[in-house]
């Protein structure tokens, strides 16, 4: 009954219709290389990304930016240099395009290190630090973010910008694991290929993304006899603790498995003007208020005590999200 009810929910939980919720702005930054040979690699996920964003997921063009390391390497995509000055000029011009139910979804692709007082994405002159882009985002009060840092030192990002819509995801557990990442290229995979379309829907979530790219990574250091040196881990639920086993059932993942890629979030916090829609809206936020307190009672209960207790609700969440998707079709 549990994986069957968990499938089920995989399948209805899907993105809300793309034309009634916003659009999606997306910015990729690729930072400093240091060898040649990362150099190439960067780019070469970049490009699949961007390509993918455009082509796959039918992102419009004009709403995808790429900043990298040197602009001559493909000025067809490359639009500036990624610098800390232009990342947040960037972002402050999407915030000035975005309508209030848009969502940015950001990608830094390079290394990271431990600064004295925060980690730092390394760039081309001032390094990017998270108050950065705390920063900047506070031009999207209630706009979705999802920000994946696939870089060194990344998991150092998620504490000081989780909070409420917003989906962090990162290469690394915390701003301690420094050795190269392998994340990148597999998340770069997951967003161009069919691989990570886990429930065969011809969607890809960014839940979906990251449990393809961790496992991955898993299987290349086990195939290659190696130390797991980087543990990728997520955080949705705001509360600054990311989970390496992110899923539907548990505290992260739910709002990561309704942001599609080219499609919109499912964030509970926005209510649209029609009464209907809006009744729907609150029906769902009340079943995920009850899905939030099982899962504050989860240390006392057992896993099987807590899966029973909790499935039945995440089916209804998702029964409720497909009410919602078929009367804004149906007004279309």
């Amino acid at each position: 009954m549990r994986v069957s009810a968990l499938l089920l929910v995989a399948s209805l939980v899907a993105p809300l219709d793309l034309a009634a919720q916003g659009r999606t702005h997306s910015m990729i930054v690729v930072g400093l290389g240091g060898e040649e040979r990362y150099r190439q690699s960067f780019h070469d996920e970049a490009s699949q990304i961007y390509t993918a964003l455009i082509e796959r997921h039918g992102i419009p063009a004009e709403n995808v930016t790429y900043l990298g390391e040197r602009v001559d390497v493909a000025p067809d995509m490359i639009s500036m240099r990624s610098t800390r000055a232009n990342v947040l000029q960037v972002l402050g011009e999407i915030a000035q395009a975005a309508g209030p139910l848009d969502r940015l979804f950001v990608v830094l692709i390079g290394h990271g290190t431990m600064g004295r007082e925060e980690p730092q994405f390394n760039l081309p002159g001032p390094d990017l630090v998270p108050s950065d882009f705390q920063q900047g985002l506070t031009a999207f009060p209630t706009q979705t973010l999802a920000l994946v840092h696939t870089g060194t030192a990344s998991g150092g990002f998620i504490a000081p910008l989780s909070g409420p819509n917003r989906i962090l995801v990162a290469a690394t557990r915390n701003e301690r694991q420094l050795n190269a990442t392998e994340f990148g290229q597999f998340f770069a995979a997951a967003i161009a290929g069919e691989d990570a379309d886990l429930d065969k829907d011809e969607r890809v979530s960014l839940l979906e993304a990251f449990l393809y790219t961790r496992r991955e990574v898993e299987r290349l250091y086990e195939n290659e006899n190696e130390l797991l040196t980087e543990n990728a881990v997520l955080d949705d639920n705001g509360d600054g603790a990311p989970s390496h086993n992110a899923g539907l059932a548990e505290p992260d993942g739910p709002l990561a498995a309704t942001f599609q890629l080219g499609g919109v979030s499912g964030t509970a916090g926005q209510i649209p003007d029609d009464p209907e829609l809006a009744r729907l809206y609150e029906e769902r936020n009340e079943i995920q208020a009850l899905i939030d307190e099982v899962r504050a009672r989860r240390a006392s209960m057992t896993e099987d005590q807590y899966l029973d207790t909790v499935e039945p609700f995440l089916i209804q969440l998702a029964l409720k999200n497909r009410e919602i998707r078929a009367l804004e079709e149906g007004g279309r």
